[in-house]
Protein backbone atom coordinates (compact mmCIF):
# COMPACT_ATOMS: atom_id res chain seq x y z
CA UNK A 1 0.00 0.00 0.00
CA UNK A 2 2.87 2.40 0.76
CA UNK A 3 4.28 1.91 -2.73
CA UNK A 4 0.87 2.52 -4.28
CA UNK A 5 0.43 5.73 -2.29
CA UNK A 6 3.92 6.83 -3.30
CA UNK A 7 3.21 6.30 -6.98
CA UNK A 8 -0.06 8.23 -6.69
CA UNK A 9 1.61 11.15 -4.95
CA UNK A 10 4.49 11.30 -7.42
CA UNK A 11 2.03 11.38 -10.31
CA UNK A 12 0.22 14.30 -8.64
CA UNK A 13 3.27 16.58 -8.55
CA UNK A 14 3.35 17.60 -12.20
CA UNK A 15 -0.19 19.03 -12.52
CA UNK A 16 -0.17 20.60 -9.06
CA UNK A 17 3.20 22.27 -8.51
CA UNK A 18 2.34 25.90 -7.85
CA UNK A 19 3.58 29.30 -8.96
CA UNK A 20 6.13 29.23 -6.15
CA UNK A 21 7.69 26.15 -7.77
CA UNK A 22 6.72 24.15 -4.67
CA UNK A 23 4.39 21.25 -3.91
CA UNK A 24 3.61 19.19 -0.83
CA UNK A 25 1.07 16.45 -0.27
CA UNK A 26 0.35 13.42 1.90
CA UNK A 27 -1.58 10.20 1.39
CA UNK A 28 -2.39 7.13 3.45
CA UNK A 29 -2.67 6.27 7.12
CA UNK A 30 -0.31 4.99 9.80
CA UNK A 31 2.58 2.96 8.36
CA UNK A 32 1.30 3.43 4.80
CA UNK A 33 1.28 7.23 4.98
CA UNK A 34 3.53 8.98 2.45
CA UNK A 35 4.57 12.63 2.76
CA UNK A 36 6.07 14.32 -0.29
CA UNK A 37 7.76 17.64 -1.11
CA UNK A 38 8.88 18.89 -4.53
CA UNK A 39 10.79 22.11 -5.17
CA UNK A 40 12.14 23.69 -8.35
CA UNK A 41 14.96 26.18 -8.52
CA UNK A 42 13.41 29.61 -8.18
CA UNK A 43 14.75 31.04 -11.45
CA UNK A 44 12.94 28.53 -13.67
CA UNK A 45 9.94 29.27 -15.83
CA UNK A 46 6.85 27.16 -14.94
CA UNK A 47 7.20 25.05 -18.08
CA UNK A 48 10.84 24.33 -17.26
CA UNK A 49 9.95 23.43 -13.69
CA UNK A 50 7.31 20.94 -14.80
CA UNK A 51 9.71 19.27 -17.23
CA UNK A 52 12.44 18.81 -14.62
CA UNK A 53 9.96 17.60 -12.01
CA UNK A 54 8.57 15.10 -14.50
CA UNK A 55 12.02 13.59 -14.97
CA UNK A 56 12.87 13.68 -11.25
CA UNK A 57 9.70 11.95 -10.08
CA UNK A 58 10.21 9.18 -12.61
CA UNK A 59 13.85 8.79 -11.59
CA UNK A 60 13.25 8.63 -7.84
CA UNK A 61 10.56 5.98 -8.27
CA UNK A 62 12.86 3.96 -10.52
CA UNK A 63 15.80 4.14 -8.12
CA UNK A 64 13.90 3.85 -4.83
CA UNK A 65 10.83 1.67 -5.42
CA UNK A 66 10.85 0.04 -1.98
CA UNK A 67 12.35 2.66 0.34
CA UNK A 68 10.36 4.51 2.98
CA UNK A 69 12.41 7.70 2.59
CA UNK A 70 14.47 9.23 -0.20
CA UNK A 71 15.67 12.59 -1.51
CA UNK A 72 16.66 13.31 -5.08
CA UNK A 73 18.51 16.49 -6.00
CA UNK A 74 18.47 17.27 -9.70
CA UNK A 75 20.34 20.18 -11.24
CA UNK A 76 17.13 22.21 -11.17
CA UNK A 77 14.79 20.56 -8.67
CA UNK A 78 14.42 18.41 -5.58
CA UNK A 79 11.95 15.64 -4.81
CA UNK A 80 11.69 14.19 -1.32
CA UNK A 81 9.35 11.66 0.27
CA UNK A 82 9.10 10.07 3.70
CA UNK A 83 6.88 8.02 5.98
CA UNK A 84 7.58 10.67 8.64
CA UNK A 85 6.20 14.21 8.78
CA UNK A 86 8.41 16.54 6.72
CA UNK A 87 6.26 19.55 5.78
CA UNK A 88 7.10 22.61 7.85
CA UNK A 89 10.00 20.82 9.53
CA UNK A 90 13.58 22.09 9.25
CA UNK A 91 15.92 19.35 8.01
CA UNK A 92 19.63 20.06 7.60
CA UNK A 93 20.58 16.39 7.55
CA UNK A 94 21.41 14.54 5.40
CA UNK A 95 23.77 17.14 3.95
CA UNK A 96 25.54 16.51 0.66
CA UNK A 97 28.19 18.60 -1.03
CA UNK A 98 30.47 18.79 -4.02
CA UNK A 99 33.21 21.01 -5.38
CA UNK A 100 35.26 21.35 -8.53
CA UNK A 101 38.65 21.09 -6.87
CA UNK A 102 39.74 24.21 -8.75
CA UNK A 103 41.68 26.46 -6.39
CA UNK A 104 41.56 30.23 -6.05
CA UNK A 105 44.62 32.49 -6.16
CA UNK A 106 44.14 34.31 -2.87
CA UNK A 107 42.03 32.31 -0.43
CA UNK A 108 41.96 35.03 2.25
CA UNK A 109 40.51 37.67 -0.07
CA UNK A 110 38.26 35.23 -1.92
CA UNK A 111 36.63 33.78 1.18
CA UNK A 112 36.18 37.13 2.88
CA UNK A 113 34.33 38.42 -0.17
CA UNK A 114 32.41 35.15 -0.46
CA UNK A 115 31.31 35.38 3.17
CA UNK A 116 30.02 38.91 2.61
CA UNK A 117 28.08 37.75 -0.44
CA UNK A 118 26.62 34.67 1.26
CA UNK A 119 25.61 36.66 4.35
CA UNK A 120 23.76 39.15 2.14
CA UNK A 121 22.01 36.39 0.23
CA UNK A 122 21.12 34.54 3.42
CA UNK A 123 19.38 37.59 4.83
CA UNK A 124 17.53 38.32 1.59
CA UNK A 125 16.43 34.72 1.00
CA UNK A 126 15.24 34.23 4.56
CA UNK A 127 13.56 37.56 5.27
CA UNK A 128 12.99 39.52 2.05
CA UNK A 129 11.81 37.12 -0.65
CA UNK A 130 8.56 35.65 0.67
CA UNK A 131 7.16 33.20 -0.29
CA UNK A 132 9.88 31.67 -2.47
CA UNK A 133 12.79 32.27 -0.06
CA UNK A 134 15.60 32.63 -2.60
CA UNK A 135 18.31 35.07 -3.63
CA UNK A 136 21.22 35.32 -6.06
CA UNK A 137 23.89 37.91 -6.79
CA UNK A 138 27.39 38.57 -8.11
CA UNK A 139 30.31 39.98 -6.15
CA UNK A 140 33.60 41.27 -7.54
CA UNK A 141 36.83 39.82 -6.15
CA UNK A 142 40.47 40.93 -6.42
CA UNK A 143 41.55 37.65 -7.95
CA UNK A 144 42.92 37.70 -11.52
CA UNK A 145 41.85 34.12 -12.15
CA UNK A 146 38.40 34.47 -10.59
CA UNK A 147 37.41 38.17 -10.70
CA UNK A 148 33.86 37.62 -9.46
CA UNK A 149 31.62 35.14 -7.67
CA UNK A 150 28.07 34.19 -8.62
CA UNK A 151 26.07 32.70 -5.74
CA UNK A 152 22.55 31.34 -5.31
CA UNK A 153 20.66 30.38 -2.14
CA UNK A 154 17.17 28.94 -1.70
CA UNK A 155 15.05 27.40 1.04
CA UNK A 156 11.88 25.36 0.84
CA UNK A 157 8.95 27.77 1.38
CA UNK A 158 7.41 25.67 4.17
CA UNK A 159 10.02 26.50 6.83
CA UNK A 160 10.13 29.77 8.79
CA UNK A 161 12.41 32.67 7.91
CA UNK A 162 14.51 31.97 10.99
CA UNK A 163 14.85 28.30 10.05
CA UNK A 164 15.79 29.27 6.50
CA UNK A 165 18.53 31.54 7.80
CA UNK A 166 19.79 28.81 10.12
CA UNK A 167 19.88 26.24 7.31
CA UNK A 168 21.77 28.55 4.95
CA UNK A 169 24.16 29.59 7.71
CA UNK A 170 25.05 25.98 8.52
CA UNK A 171 25.49 25.27 4.81
CA UNK A 172 27.87 28.21 4.46
CA UNK A 173 29.85 27.05 7.50
CA UNK A 174 30.35 23.69 5.81
CA UNK A 175 32.17 25.21 2.83
CA UNK A 176 35.56 25.72 4.44
CA UNK A 177 35.30 22.36 6.21
CA UNK A 178 34.60 20.30 3.11
CA UNK A 179 34.99 22.20 -0.09
CA UNK A 180 37.75 24.71 -0.69
CA UNK A 181 37.42 25.62 -4.34
CA UNK A 182 36.01 27.94 -6.96
CA UNK A 183 32.76 26.02 -7.48
CA UNK A 184 30.78 24.54 -4.61
CA UNK A 185 27.31 23.17 -3.93
CA UNK A 186 25.84 22.37 -0.52
CA UNK A 187 22.58 20.42 -0.49
CA UNK A 188 20.20 19.76 2.41
CA UNK A 189 16.51 18.78 2.49
CA UNK A 190 15.51 22.33 3.51
CA UNK A 191 17.95 24.57 1.65
CA UNK A 192 20.43 24.80 -1.21
CA UNK A 193 23.59 26.86 -1.63
CA UNK A 194 25.77 27.16 -4.71
CA UNK A 195 28.52 29.46 -5.93
CA UNK A 196 30.67 29.51 -9.05
CA UNK A 197 33.31 31.74 -10.62
CA UNK A 198 32.59 31.34 -14.33
CA UNK A 199 32.41 34.34 -16.64
CA UNK A 200 28.62 34.05 -16.89
CA UNK A 201 26.03 33.32 -14.19
CA UNK A 202 24.65 29.80 -13.89
CA UNK A 203 21.20 31.20 -13.01
CA UNK A 204 18.67 33.40 -14.84
CA UNK A 205 19.53 36.92 -13.66
CA UNK A 206 16.22 38.36 -14.88
CA UNK A 207 14.33 36.37 -12.24
CA UNK A 208 16.10 37.94 -9.25
CA UNK A 209 15.77 41.18 -7.30
CA UNK A 210 18.86 43.23 -6.55
CA UNK A 211 20.45 42.17 -3.27
CA UNK A 212 22.03 44.91 -1.19
CA UNK A 213 25.68 44.19 -0.36
CA UNK A 214 28.38 46.06 1.59
CA UNK A 215 31.17 47.62 -0.50
CA UNK A 216 34.04 45.42 -1.57
CA UNK A 217 36.53 44.93 1.22
CA UNK A 218 39.95 46.54 0.97
CA UNK A 219 42.38 43.88 2.12
CA UNK A 220 46.12 43.64 1.48
CA UNK A 221 47.11 40.50 -0.36
CA UNK A 222 48.79 38.01 1.98
CA UNK A 223 51.92 36.06 1.25
CA UNK A 224 50.83 32.81 -0.45
CA UNK A 225 50.81 29.86 1.93
CA UNK A 226 51.42 26.23 1.02
CA UNK A 227 48.31 24.12 0.59
CA UNK A 228 47.21 22.03 3.53
CA UNK A 229 47.95 18.36 3.28
CA UNK A 230 46.37 15.44 5.04
CA UNK A 231 47.96 12.10 5.76
CA UNK A 232 47.82 9.86 2.74
CA UNK A 233 47.09 12.67 0.29
CA UNK A 234 49.38 13.87 -2.43
CA UNK A 235 48.55 17.51 -1.76
CA UNK A 236 45.81 20.05 -1.33
CA UNK A 237 42.65 19.63 0.68
CA UNK A 238 40.20 17.05 -0.63
CA UNK A 239 36.75 15.98 0.51
CA UNK A 240 34.15 13.46 -0.56
CA UNK A 241 32.28 14.53 -3.68
CA UNK A 242 28.57 14.31 -3.01
CA UNK A 243 28.89 12.75 0.42
CA UNK A 244 26.80 9.58 0.88
CA UNK A 245 25.12 10.16 -2.45
CA UNK A 246 25.29 8.66 -5.90
CA UNK A 247 26.59 10.97 -8.62
CA UNK A 248 24.57 10.42 -11.78
CA UNK A 249 25.37 13.25 -14.14
CA UNK A 250 23.56 16.14 -12.42
CA UNK A 251 21.41 13.94 -10.19
CA UNK A 252 22.07 13.11 -6.54
CA UNK A 253 20.02 10.81 -4.35
CA UNK A 254 19.85 9.67 -0.73
CA UNK A 255 18.16 6.45 0.25
CA UNK A 256 17.31 5.87 3.91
Amino acid sequence: MYERNLKTLLSSVLPNINANAFYNASMGENSDRVNLIALCRADLQPSQCREYVKNATAEILKMCPNQKQAILWHEFCMVRYSNEAIFGTLAISPMSWGHSGETVTNTVVFYRELNVLLDSLQDHAAFNSFPKKFAAARRDVDDPKHPFIYAFEQCTPDITSEECGDCLNKSAQKIRECCDGARVRILTPSCYLRFETDQDPFYNESMFETVSQPPKLSIPSPVPQPALQRDGESGGVTCPHWNLGLLLFSLFIFIF
